[in-house]
């Protein structure tokens, strides 16, 4: 039972959504942007975008930084000061002056409107909403929208603790639900943490609400079949990362990398990395991974080790960036003196550099698809959850293996093995590779007329 004070207006069904005309296009409030962050996975994003753009209009935007609190227009709640006057507090580099006045707010309720019951972040939401500009936005967005779609993206693992990206996905379902407004979650992976092992509490939240959404379309095979067994209720269904949709920008000859790599170089341009980038001779890339970033100087060996392997080919090695927290690749890069492409450098020209190199070495998900788009064979690290190796099986390559996201020696040397098969096979496998990649985007530029089929009472 929730308090009168947080009552929502009246509104009918969403069975019973009022016929709109075929020229009419239906609203949609798109959570979970993530063109907003830095990482390569923020291509995803805007495909998708792009995607929703070319059925329906999409008149509001939560962004993937909101869902995991490093905007500057925080959620916080039940603080004595202006809102606005307490995120400045919060968020400004110099604010340890006044830590203790943080704390204090803390000790006096302040806090995240996302609480582990969405049920409960709602109602923070519905009585703060006045007080909170952000929050009166996603308010506001959600009752002008006719449904809700939700960008799973990588992001609902059931660890302990809760990730807020969970949390807040699943808060948004339990928004349009009180609203009356279909939801959609799309694009997601579905998983139990491998190091945490599975929260239940998340995971009975995330079934309550998940056979309410009007459909649920996973981006692999394993989450599909993780919500078949444990929310059979669920209407799901597999369709490809959106990141997929993008196949066709990289079939042409000027999808290429610019020759002399330093056009590439986002701003500001370092010194270090002028003149390491010459993309006019073969090369072979190498990127970080979650879990290697997490140990970051375990990591640095690794990957050095990993860059001397690859030397001996006689390709050029450079290094990818492809989130920030893979900084740790730019002491490699110095160390043994290679190229490294920044991770802010412009998204389409990040994929380039994949899809055209020789190889591409990697525990990132969303970069490996951008390598598969022009047919780079990928030998897959380890990752967080099952995301590369159900990608293996989505590229339908011939073996699954995921490496150790710190290759050791034994490691290294098989993978010297598989990177001398791949090369050896040349042209052949890159159009296998791309062959099947071009399967997934006509599957992926499907993902409109889903939407449309599984919307309630629209003559479509």
């Amino acid at each position: 039972m929730h308090n009168s004070e947080n009552a929502l207006p009246a509104a009918g069904s969403s069975d019973e959504l009022p016929l709109l005309s075929a020229s009419t296009r239906m609203k949609v409030l798109f959570a979970g942007d993530n063109r907003t962050n830095v990482n390569w996975g923020r291509g995803a994003s805007i495909a998708l975008g792009q995607l929703l753009s070319q059925s329906f209009e999409i008149t509001g935007r939560i962004t993937g930084d909101f869902f995991a609190l490093t905007t500057a227009e925080v959620g916080y709640v039940g603080t004595f000061i202006p809102p606005k006057l307490f995120r400045y507090l919060l968020l400004r580099p110099w604010r340890r002056s006044f830590a203790w006045y943080v704390k204090l707010e803390h000790f006096f309720g302040a806090k995240d409107f996302i609480t582990e019951d969405p049920a409960v972040s709602i109602d923070n939401l519905l009585a703060h909403k006045h007080r909170h500009p952000a929050l009166s936005r996603i308010y506001d967005q959600a009752m002008e929208a006719d449904f809700l779609l939700l960008d799973g993206d990588g992001d609902i693992i059931f660890t302990t603790p809760p990730r807020r990206q969970t949390l807040f996905l699943l808060a948004m379902i339990e928004l349009g639900i009180r609203l009356k407004k279909p939801v959609f979650l799309v694009n997601s992976m579905i998983s139990d943490c491998p190091s945490t092992g599975r929260n239940k509490a998340t995971l009975a939240a995330a079934k309550r609400l998940f056979p309410q959404c009007r459909a649920v379309s996973l981006r692999d095979p394993e989450s599909l079949e993780y919500v078949q067994k444990e929310m059979p209720e669920t209407n799901s269904t597999f369709i490809p990362d959106s990141l997929f949709a993008w196949f066709s920008r990289y079939q042409s000859r000027s999808s290429y990398p610019p020759l002399d790599g330093d056009f590439l170089l986002p701003h500001p341009e370092k010194d270090e990395d002028w003149g390491k980038l010459d993309f006019s001779e073969p090369y072979i890339c190498i990127g970080g991974g979650a879990l290697a970033s997490g140990q970051p100087e375990k990591a640095a060996r690794s990957y050095a080790r990993l860059v001397d392997a690859m030397k001996p080919f006689g390709y050029r090695v450079y290094l990818t960036e492809n989130d920030l927290p893979d900084s740790f690749l730019r002491r490699v890069a110095r160390e043994k003196d290679v190229g490294i492409i920044p991770v802010d450098s412009p998204i389409l020209m990040c994929g380039a550099v994949l899809a055209h190199a020789r190889l591409f070495i990697s525990g990132r998900y969303h970069p490996s698809i951008f390598a598969s788009l022009g047919g780079t064979p990928c030998i897959f690290l380890g990752s967080h959850a099952h995301k590369m190796g159900s990608l293996s099986r989505l590229l339908e390559y011939d073996v699954h293996r995921r490496f150790n996201a710190f290759p050791d020696n034994p490691d290294i040397a098989e993978i010297v093995s598989m990177a001398k098969s791949y090369l050896d096979q040349g042209e052949p496998l890159r159009a296998r590779i791309r062959r099947v990649a071009k399967l997934r985007s006509d599957e992926s530029i499907e993902l409109p007329a889903f939407l449309k089929r599984h919307m309630p009472g629209r003559p479509f």
